[in-house]
């Protein structure tokens, strides 16, 4: 009698662990896999150039622009050795409408990418291509959960698109060139520097100490259209036409003995398609003097569109290296005739 009390109540024990134990294994099947967040280690977009200008009629070197995102491999990979999410990118014109909408798997490393060609993209983009869409486009890079095709990490790049045929009104334009500026200027930041200001124009450079970087920029006149009779006159006249970058003042970022950690170069692209300070072992570079700005004069006499790429590299990265230089961004400027 005691022997089958045993069995009995051993059995219910048995049954009552089975019950639970689906109840638990049911409970952890509900719980959804969105508690999962993958570690995004970066994302960026390269040249973080966010203003572009373009006309037709004037030649338009063509740029590749990437869109990039990096994930953690380790936590994001199922059984099979894939990854558990993708990369998304996402184009809207300025009017909202979609004209972009893909997905690509990450690299074994945990990376993905989206290049885009510029202007051509803008063009064939547009729905109407006698009038392009010139406005601010948004273009959205996300991680996405592949089973629920959810989005789990986004970034918005607001990138705007400008005809490059309208000059704003002479009246518009500034000496100081801190009003009507037709150069804007758009976030950018590398460790301790952050551009503050950009431009093409007439500036004088005067020394204000013993210190070689004791200088103040005197801007005369900033426009993005000049003739190449006021360029010529300007340095007749003792002035230097060119174009200058701003910062935070050099104190803000100097190495134990008082030197600047960082100096900056450009490539000056012509409209023939010329390039100076492609080869970064014969670019122009300069540090900033202590107010905060470098000054990079040219004479060019050819007219056509220019565009200008600054470039950052710290001072103990070696010249000769593209990967050495982190792009700024450019601006766009003419000369007529």
């Amino acid at each position: 009698m005691n022997a089958t009390f045993l069995i009995v109540g051993f059995k219910n024990i048995i049954r009552q662990t089975v019950i639970l134990l689906s109840f638990f294994s049911c409970l952890c099947a509900a719980v959804p896999a969105a508690f999962a967040q993958p570690a995004v280690l970066g994302s960026g977009m390269s040249p973080n150039q966010m203003v572009w200008a373009f006309d037709r009629e004037v030649y338009d070197a063509n740029k590749e622009v990437t869109f990039w995102l990096r994930v953690q491999r380790q936590g994001n990979l199922s059984r099979f050795g894939t990854f558990d999410y993708y990369f998304k990118t996402q184009i809207l014109r300025p009017d909202g409408s979609e004209v972009w909408n893909t997905i690509y798997g990450f690299s074994e490393e945990g990376y993905a990418e989206q290049r885009l060609t510029f202007p051509i993209f803008f063009y064939d983009r547009s729905p109407n291509k006698s009038a392009p869409s010139f406005g601010t486009w948004k273009i959205r890079t996300a991680v996405v959960e592949k089973d629920s095709q959810r989005e789990v990490s986004a970034r918005e790049y607001a990138i705007a698109f400008t005809d490059g045929k309208k000059q704003p009104p002479s009246s518009e334009v500034s000496s100081s060139g801190k009003a009507g500026n037709p150069f804007p200027v758009p976030s950018f930041q590398y460790k301790q520097w952050r551009l503050k200001n950009w431009g093409i124009g007439v500036f004088d450079e005067v020394s204000t100490g013993s210190n070689t970087y004791d200088k103040e920029i005197r801007t005369l006149d900033v426009r993005n259209t000049f003739s190449v009779k006021e360029a010529q006159e300007a340095w007749s006249k003792g002035h230097k036409f060119g174009a200058i970058l701003t910062g935070p003042p050099v104190s803000a970022y100097v190495n134990s003995n008082n030197m600047p950690l960082y100096l900056f170069g450009y490539i000056l692209k012509h409209p023939d398609g010329e390039n100076n300070g492609q080869n970064p072992q014969y670019r122009t570079s300069s540090y900033c003097n202590n107010p905060g700005t470098a000054l990079f004069p040219f004479d060019v006499r050819k007219p056509g569109r220019y565009r200008i790429e600054f470039l950052l590299r710290d001072r103990d990265k070696p010249s000769w290296e593209e990967s050495s230089w982190v792009p700024i961004g450019g601006i766009d400027f003419t000369l007529t005739k």
